[in-house]
């Protein structure tokens, strides 16, 4: 099938031995496209297969380390890749780089559990060091950035971003947030009511919704529905070299593409997680109203007699680190993308799984100091 300029690639299966059959010019414009076909056929714990490189016309390095990765991913996948034909153009590239194939059906060295142990946290030290420097770099953008001279984001930049992270996500928190404070108070009414205490439902539900439930509930429905599409869009623009191409126009990419959407989130996230707080209320006075016989007037005077001022701005304020969280979050794993398509879907997983499970953690701190 033909991946790129001057490029083609084969999958041929011979008497059960499956070969890869590369012909054409193996350069710098081929091998993204090359890579990604073998990275989409490999698949996880499959036969040894064969690297026909007989119809190779030109290799240069970037088709070398093309090779070399694929190598080095098909034995992790333990399904090694073993070098068949070479042409004379190829051979004379690959005997520069001295480039060696495993031999076919060698197994993998499975590292032991010291230094497995090692290797991640080496790679979770780097991971560490590019997401402090990309909130250095960010933060710096959004504070001096509108005071030097450059290139920023383009005009009406900000509001597009608010309509995307705030407004377009009114509808569903606000029917999540009324769901969620309905839940509470059914599970309340019926240990209150023993006591004779339903008016105290509106307390519960009241300062659950606005110290815990709506900040958090904000956050997880922003981290899978806005963070997920900024992680996705920034990596797309980093596999198709579009992030590169700002940078050799003069762009910052974390000014141009990042910075908009904290400043959007900054003004959205807050005013989310009200509205979540006022639905989630109004949720736990259905309840109260119809099925515990507590009058609207006498429920909402409860509820604003048990918030304190310091319950609403605690949440307000936790809402605005958790934004932050996400978009940081999303952003580092977008701009961390390479390789091909398939990276994109792989980048915005990590990126929802991990924005969550860091708010999380970030809520238990705020609550141990906050609550305790």
């Amino acid at each position: 099938m033909p991946t790129g300029r001057e490029a083609s690639v084969e999958r041929v299966v011979e008497g059960g031995e499956v070969r890869l059959v590369i012909r054409g010019r193996l350069d710098r414009q081929s091998a993204p496209a090359v890579r990604d076909w073998i990275l989409a056929w490999m698949p996880q714990g499959g036969p040894a297969a064969g690297l026909d490189l007989g119809e190779v016309e030109h290799l240069d390095s970037a088709g070398v380390a093309l090779l070399a990765e694929s190598m080095e991913l098909a034995r992790a996948r333990d399904c090694p890749l073993r070098l068949l034909r070479v042409s004379d153009a190829a051979r004379q590239t690959l005997s520069l780089f001295r480039l060696q194939a495993a031999p076919p059906g060698s197994p993998r060295v499975r590292p032991g559990l010291l230094l497995g142990l090692g290797d991640w946290l080496v790679a979770w030290l780097a991971g560490l060091r590019k997401i402090t420097l990309l909130m250095a770099d960010l933060f710096f953008w959004a504070v001096a950035g509108p005071f030097l001279a450059g290139r920023g984001a383009p005009a009406g930049e900000l509001s597009r971003q608010a309509v995307l992270l705030g407004a377009n996500a009114f509808g569903i928190v606000a029917l999540l947030a009324t769901l969620i404070g309905l839940t509470m108070a059914l599970l309340s009414a019926h240990q209150l009511e023993q006591f004779g205490a339903n008016i105290y439902v509106a307390n519960l539900v009241a300062i659950a919704m606005a110290r815990e439930m709506g900040p958090l509930m904000t956050a997880i429905i922003v981290a899978g529905r806005s963070g997920s599409a900024i992680a996705a869009e920034i990596a797309t623009m980093e596999v198709t070299e579009e992030v590169d191409a700002l940078q050799a126009m003069g762009f910052s990419p974390v000014r141009f593409l990042v910075v908009p959407k904290l400043y959007a989130v900054t003004f959205t996230q807050p005013l989310l997680t009200a509205i979540s707080v006022a639905f989630g209320i109004l949720g736990g006075l259905l309840v109260a109203a119809v099925g515990l016989g507590v009058p609207p007037q006498a429920y909402l005077i409860q509820a604003s007699d048990a918030l304190k001022l310091s319950d609403i701005t605690t949440g307000l304020f936790k809402s605005l680190v958790f934004g932050w969280i996400i978009l940081i979050v999303a952003a580092h794993a977008g701009l961390g993308a390479r390789g091909g398509a398939n990276e994109v879907g792989v980048r915005t997983t990590r990126s929802v799984v991990l924005a969550i499970f860091t708010v999380i953690i970030a809520d238990c701190i705020f609550s141990l100091v906050f609550y305790l």
